[in-house]
């Protein structure tokens, strides 16, 4: 069956559930401040603007039925064409569950992520009642949807060394309620949080501790010497 990611996200359900969760993740953006931002997405139609006050520019990619992402650039997931360490937001929506190359992804991900960067990741809840339904509906799309829980994810990302802060969980309990339930910050706040449609990772990019050292003077350059100055003077200034 050919790929069909638009007939997957007319689905009034989906479409509900990925603008309610744009609209739930905007007051931790609303203090996000960088010069470049990226939005990652798993396709073009999903709904909801997001709005990040305090980025400069923001690059918005989505993916096609050819698994390249599109947008304000061009490139396949695992070779974001972005300078390292360049982005002080990026925001992951679904797409990692839309790829085959997960990993290589996310390596990405944490290569363009700035020291300090905010990383925020959506996903669809893999315990959830949503599942069965949403298994349905990819396959008839001929999408192939792959469930991750938002702990894998951390695990993941932590190796990438990018910290999670927080795993919240939200939505409704099954396609068919049109009532959206605010995010909780886990299961002791709430004992069918992990039950909800959709979970969110609030991650942090590690700063590097490791000092940049001055590179060696090739044993092969000749020295050079002023005999004006005296020896102690002919040190680098650090």
């Amino acid at each position: 069956m050919p790929l069909d990611l638009n007939s997957f996200h007319r689905h009034a359900a989906i479409r509900r559930h990925l603008q309610q969760e744009i609209a739930a993740i905007a007051p931790l953006l609303a203090d996000v401040h960088g010069t470049t931002g990226l939005l990652l997405r798993a396709h073009a139609c999903a709904p909801g603007e997001l709005v990040t006050p305090k980025i400069g520019n923001r690059l918005d990619l989505a993916l096609d039925e050819t698994q390249t992402l599109r947008g304000s650039l061009t490139c396949v997931p695992d070779a974001l064409p972005l300078v390292s360490e360049s982005c002080k937001l990026v925001v992951v929506q679904h797409l990692f569950e839309c790829i085959a190359d997960e990993a290589g992804c996310a390596g990405e991900v944490a290569r363009v992520l700035a020291p300090e960067g905010v990383l925020i990741v959506l996903g669809f809840n893999a315990t959830s009642l949503w599942r069965p339904w949403l298994a349905s509906k990819a396959a008839q799309s001929g999408l192939s949807l792959r469930f991750g829980s938002a702990q894998r994810c951390a695990q993941a990302l932590g190796a990438l060394g990018i910290d999670t802060i927080q795993t919240r969980y939200w939505g409704s309990l099954s396609p068919r309620w049109r009532n959206p339930v605010m995010p909780t910050r886990g299961a002791t706040v709430d004992a069918l949080a992990r039950l909800r449609g959709g979970w969110m990772l609030l991650a942090r990019k590690r700063r590097s501790a490791l000092t940049p050292l001055r590179p060696r003077r090739d044993a092969r350059e000749p020295a050079t010497h002023n005999p004006r100055l005296a020896p102690g003077t002919q040190r680098e200034c650090a």
